[in-house]
């Protein structure tokens, strides 16, 4: 998502949904008109971008050992 500057599937699209929830009883309160600056206003709230696991990091360094070694 480019609002909250992070690479898409590390965006959850599960908890994308379950927020639009809380949004919308914004609306209804009048607190907010507009989605996005809600949700990036309250990503690490809602905790909309997943964390890389261990073993995740683990992975990508392993990849850019073996493209280091293949250049």
């Amino acid at each position: 998502m480019i609002a909250l500057n992070q690479p898409l599937d590390l965006i959850s699209t599960e908890i994308v949904f379950r927020s639009l929830y809380h949004f919308s009883q914004a609306v209804l309160r009048g607190d907010v008109s507009d989605a996005v600056p809600y949700l990036v206003e309250r990503q690490k709230l809602f905790g909309l971008v997943k964390t890389r696991r261990k073993r995740h990091r683990e992975i990508d360094a392993y990849t850019q050992q073996i493209w280091a070694l293949s250049s």
